[in-house]
């Protein structure tokens, strides 16, 4: 028996668990360690920003996804891997063994290098954290329309234009002038 291990639940992994939930490779044991059950699809970030799409219609159901590939399933953050033991580490559960291993854990940018950064700005990714700035920021935007409301985009790639546009058209949805826009890109 071989051990594949996956580490992270993006839409690449989500993939491989969905044919091989279709297509079983005979002696493979496979094995997911993500820190979530629910992984978000940053392609259709935009489009919930916007409220477009809700929650579960842009979030990838791993646990489901799991059990139709029969694969084992940790809810865990693996912290470690071990290349000489073929282990990866866990952050609560016991080290994993792999034969084959394949890491999808997405992309963070790097707030350090820029001064204000960590005490002002919210990244786009880890897409969770992103979301529960912008859920804050929509509640706080229904219960206080009134409140003027600044908000600088970094980035002027495709997904940050994307971004921006759907921000503004959702925030513009609470009416009352007072919606300050856009500043750069």
């Amino acid at each position: 028996m071989k051990d594949l291990v996956l580490i992270g639940g993006g839409h690449s992994h989500a993939i491989v668990l969905k044919m091989f939930g279709m297509k079983p490779l005979p002696g493979v044991r496979l094995t997911l360690i993500s820190d979530v059950l629910q992984a978000p699809y940053s392609g259709m970030l935009p489009g919930h920003v916007a409220g477009f799409y809700d929650y579960d219609e842009c979030h990838i159901d791993l646990r489901s996804l799991a059990e139709f590939a029969g694969c084992h399933i940790l809810v865990d953050r693996a912290i470690a891997i071990d290349f000489n033991k073929n282990l990866v580490i866990c952050q609560t559960f016991p080290p994993v063994n792999f034969d084959v291993l394949s890491v999808d854990i997405g992309s963070t940018p790097s707030t350090l290098s820029v001064p204000g950064a960590a005490e002002y700005a919210i990244a786009a990714k880890p897409v969770p954290e992103f979301l529960d700035s912008w859920n804050q920021l929509i509640s706080q935007r229904q219960n206080h329309p009134e409140k003027p409301l600044r908000i600088a985009i970094v980035g002027g790639g495709a997904g940050g234009v994307e971004l921006a546009l759907n921000m503004q058209s959702r925030l513009t949805k609470f009416g009352n002038g007072l919606y300050n826009g856009f500043n750069g890109f």
